[in-house]
């Protein structure tokens, strides 16, 4: 991880004597995401309030998993399901969730990773495989037939692969964004090290303690990966910023050379484009989503 993803945490510990109790994740976020974020507190609350009935949990590996689900009556339909990054929320894909046209193509699940929001904030499920267990049981939602496309950004984009690498038969579609995916550009610095010991760990809010251990093992967990990429089968879409300072644009080469045997490998560049992708691209996301719903079912 490089020192601008990093850079939110440290303001955090600048701030840390002024900080008022109850501060949510949201608060360390950089400004362009808090200002995304503000309206999504509000329609995240409507949506809760008007369709209480997609509020649900479940109990994997001893740990609560939180999500919502939005499904149609009518004809079946494909599954998206939005992972969010390191930090995130599932409101942090509220936009897509409201999408009307989303909503009548596909049945629509959003959730807290394991260490963040109403999943166990603050209490870290180290590992990929880890991560993708106690994600699993939302695959169950899919109808038969239908497609299974896993929605990542960032850190849960190079997750979201390892899902798809350890459930070949159960996804059918990606679309990554920002995705650090090559382990050759992964790179700790010492002030990581330097927040994952004490005081700084008494210090820190518990969900930054989670995201700096997460980078802390990311590229263990990419090297890990490695032998499985030439055997994937999905159809992939790969979206990264030009100006990503988090996720250097040859991470493009690095999916196009390992993705050898995907039934399709779209990879966008987008000019002049940061590492936040889902909140300041929402039309190139969703056209994204939409070309892989429109693809028909495999035979």
């Amino acid at each position: 991880m490089t020192a601008t993803l990093f850079r939110f945490a440290l303001s955090v510990f600048a701030s840390l004597m002024s900080l008022s109790a109850g501060a949510g994740v949201v608060d360390f976020l950089p400004k362009e995401i808090r200002d995304a974020e503000k309206p999504s507190i509000e329609a995240a609350r409507k949506l809760q309030s008007e369709h209480p009935e997609a509020f649900h949990s479940y109990s994997v590996n001893g740990r609560t998993i939180y999500y919502v689900a939005l499904k149609q009556d009518g004809p079946p339909r494909p599954l998206v399901i939005f992972v969010h990054g390191s930090p995130g929320l599932w409101r942090s894909w509220i936009h897509y969730l409201n999408d009307p046209e989303l909503q009548s193509r596909a049945n629509l699940i959003s959730l807290d990773r394991p260490g963040f929001g109403e999943s166990g904030s603050g209490k870290i499920e180290r590992g990929f495989l880890r991560q993708a267990q106690a994600i699993e049981p939302l695959l169950a939602h899919a109808q038969a037939g239908q497609r299974v496309i896993l929605v990542g950004h960032a850190w849960a984009g190079a997750l979201i692969a390892r899902m798809a690498m350890t459930y070949p038969d159960k996804v059918t579609d990606l679309v990554l964004m920002a995705a650090p995916l090559d382990p050759a550009l992964q790179t700790e610095s010492w002030f990581q090290y330097l927040a994952d010991w004490p005081p700084f760990t008494w210090l820190l809010p518990g969900e930054l303690l989670v995201f700096n251990r997460e980078y802390l093992g990311l590229e263990k967990e990419l090297t890990d990966m490695l032998p499985a990429w030439p055997r994937m089968t999905q159809r992939v879409s790969l979206l990264l910023g030009e100006a990503d300072e988090e996720v250097p644009i040859s991470t493009a080469d690095f999916a196009q050379n390992m993705l050898t045997q995907a039934r399709s490998v779209n990879i966008v560049r987008i000019p002049n484009m940061n590492h936040f992708i889902p909140w300041t691209r929402f039309d190139l996301v969703k056209t994204e989503i939409l070309a892989h719903l429109a693809r028909p079912p495999e035979p």
